[in-house]
């Protein structure tokens, strides 16, 4: 069984009349959880184990047994993703919030074409609602758009660490981890490019935020998948040997 955003923050022992609503209806009605039956909920990082005291025509009532932080929540990440196509973004947001990529910054790179995104937001932030509850995150990452580059940069403000994706890049991930010159245990951005790469002013701007450049070492990947990779290797060395 998924986990569930219960819309707000709960507390140990609590119990929770979570009425009528629609998260109610998926586990009364859909998934038909009874009495005594385990279940989880989760809101802005925290997972909570619950118990169903009731799930009836009046709505689902349940008491919170336990409250843990969702390991996500301590390192967030933030995918500052050039738009491709937009059928290809709902992929990004499919692969990506599972990885627990807290928010998603789309902004219009130099080479991207002129593909209209405003009008899908609303389908993305459906995707990574679904995503992260398929996946017990604990969080429900946000889905942005920015109008290039360097709005984008300004949306994310200060981070431990900025890494900027580019096949051109000396070093990887591992080499960087390994010599300490990358923040693993802080907050993360990375930032892809579109299908054409990364423009000259770009890559001097992400350059001038002291962006870390980063290659992959198993080759070149299209943009919809260079965003997954980075933050699968970013957490895998966040979760050490």
């Amino acid at each position: 069984m998924p986990a569930f955003e219960a819309g707000q923050s709960l507390r140990l022992g609590e119990h929770v009349m979570l009425g009528g609503t629609p998260v109610a209806h998926h586990i009364a009605d859909v998934l038909r959880a009874r009495h005594g039956e385990g279940i989880i909920l989760f809101h802005a990082g925290e997972l909570y184990d619950a118990v169903v005291e009731d799930a009836s025509r009046s709505g689902l009532s349940v008491s919170v047994e336990g409250v843990r932080q969702s390991p996500f929540s301590l390192h967030p990440v933030t995918l500052l993703q050039a738009i491709i196509r937009p059928a290809l973004l709902d992929d990004v947001v499919h692969v990506c919030a599972p990885l627990g990529v807290h928010r998603f910054v789309l902004y219009v790179a130099e080479r991207s074409q002129a593909w209209n995104v405003a009008g899908r937001l609303e389908r993305l932030s459906q995707v990574a609602l679904s995503s992260a509850e398929q996946a017990e995150t604990g969080d429900v990452p946000t889905v942005e758009l920015a109008a290039g580059l360097q709005s984008a940069l300004s949306c994310v403000g200060p981070v431990d660490s900025l890494i900027m994706m580019s096949p051109r890049a000396a070093s990887t991930m591992m080499g960087l981890a390994r010599d300490g010159v990358i923040v693993l245990d802080g907050s993360i951005a990375v930032a892809v490019g579109p299908e054409g790469g990364f423009s000259g002013s770009e890559e001097a701007l992400l350059i001038e935020r002291g962006a870390l450049t980063v290659r992959l070492s198993t080759g070149i990947l299209r943009s919809e998948l260079a965003g997954f990779a980075a933050t699968l290797m970013v957490r895998e060395l966040q979760a050490g040997p």
